[in-house]
C-alpha cells in the first residue's frame, strides 16, 4: 500500500467538500397553470431520513418538508399546501425530485433541495445550515389574456382562480387606466370598499364569495361601454393580515372586455336605456311592412290582370 501523505488527505478532502457543496442548477420555464417537475437527485445508497425543498424569499416557511415518511406541514407556506408532491415518496435511487402542481406567475423564484441522510440531525424543520443538492430557477410565464366581448345591459363574469386550497387573504381586481381605484378589493375576510372606483360601486361581486377551490371570478352587473378595458386579477395567500390596501404581485388573470351598443355591434348608439328593446321591435316593424307591401302588389297584379283580360273579351 502508498503511503497517505498530507498531501493526498488534503486533496482528498478538497473533492470530498467540492462534490458534497456543488449544487445542479438548472432553469425552468413554464406557463402558468401547468404542472412542473424540479428535479433533485440524492447520492446513490444513502438512507434518506428527510427533504426539504425551500424557496430564499419564503423566509422561515418553506415548500415542502418530508420526514418519517410523512409530510410535515407546520410551517409550510399556505400557496403551496395541496399543490406540491414528491414524484417518488419512496424516494428510491435518491429521487427526491417535487411536483409543483398548476404553477402562477407568483410562483417564480429559486427552489434549493436539502437531503437529511442518516447519521445528520434533523431538526423539527430543515437544517438551513446545510447545502442545497439543487439549486432550480423556475420562470412562469404571465398568463393569456382573454378577450370577452358583451352588450351594453349584460351582466359579465370575469374569470380569475386561485391556487387551489390557498388561504387568500388579499384579493385585487383592477384596471390600468383607474390609477389608485381599484374594482373590487378584498382582505381580513370582507370585502374593502375604501379606494374602490365609484363606477363599481354595488355593481361587482365575487361569484363564489367563499372563495371554493380559489375560485376569484368577478361578477360585474350592467355593463356600459364606459366598462371597456383591461382587468387584472391579483391574489395574496398566506396567514398574515394586510394593512395597506394594493397588491405588487403579477396578476394570475388578465381579461380584455369590450362593450358595444345593443343590437348593433360596433356601433355609436349610446341610448343604453331600453335599447335593449330596440333592435328586435324594429326588425319586427320592418317585416311587417314588408309583408303587406308584397300582400297588397301581389292583389294589384291580380287585378290588372282580370281589368285586362275584360277589356280584351269581344262584346
Amino acid at each position: 500500500m502508498f503511503p497517505v501523505t498530507a498531501s493526498l488527505c488534503s486533496t482528498l478532502l478538497f473533492v470530498g467538500v467540492f462534490v458534497f457543496v456543488s449544487a445542479d442548477q438548472k432553469i425552468i420555464t413554464a406557463e402558468s397553470g401547468q404542472n412542473v417537475t424540479l428535479p433533485c437527485r440524492a447520492p446513490n445508497n444513502n438512507i434518506i431520513l428527510g427533504v426539504e425543498w425551500n424557496r430564499a424569499d419564503l423566509e422561515d416557511e418553506y415548500v415542502l418538508f418530508y420526514r418519517d415518511e410523512q409530510f410535515d406541514p407546520v410551517n409550510q407556506h399556505p400557496s403551496f399546501r395541496n399543490r406540491v408532491d414528491l414524484q417518488d415518496r419512496q424516494m428510491k435511487e435518491g429521487d427526491v425530485s417535487l411536483i409543483l402542481k398548476d404553477v402562477t406567475i407568483n410562483d417564480t423564484g429559486t427552489y434549493e433541495c436539502h437531503v437529511f441522510t442518516r447519521g445528520t440531525n434533523i431538526r423539527k424543520r430543515a437544517n438551513q445550515d446545510g447545502d442545497p443538492i439543487s439549486i432550480i430557477t423556475l420562470k412562469v410565464d404571465p398568463p393569456d389574456q382573454k378577450t370577452i366581448r358583451a352588450e351594453s345591459g349584460q351582466d359579465v363574469t370575469l374569470t380569475c382562480r386561485a391556487p387551489n386550497n390557498s388561504i387568500i387573504i388579499v384579493l385585487e381586481w383592477s384596471r390600468e387606466d383607474l390609477g389608485d381605484e381599484y374594482v373590487l378589493f378584498y382582505r381580513n375576510e370582507q370585502l374593502d370598499p375604501g379606494n374602490q372606483h365609484p363606477s363599481f360601486k354595488n355593481r361587482v361581486e365575487l361569484q363564489d364569495k367563499q372563495m371554493k377551490d380559489g375560485d376569484v371570478s368577478l361578477i360585474l352587473k350592467n355593463v356600459t361601454i364606459n366598462d371597456a378595458g383591461t382587468y387584472e386579477c391579483r391574489v395574496e395567500t398566506g396567514t398574515k393580515r394586510r394593512k395597506r390596501a394594493s397588491l405588487d404581485t403579477n396578476p394570475i388573470s388578465i381579461i380584455s372586455l369590450s362593450v358595444v351598443p345593443p343590437g348593433q355591434p360596433g356601433g355609436d348608439n349610446k341610448d343604453e336605456g331600453g335599447g335593449k328593446e330596440n333592435g328586435p321591435v324594429g326588425l319586427i316593424v320592418g317585416l311587417s311592412v314588408s309583408a303587406v307591401l308584397l300582400v297588397a302588389a301581389a292583389v294589384g297584379i291580380l287585378i290588372y290582370r282580370k281589368h285586362k283580360q275584360q277589356s280584351q273579351d269581344p262584346l
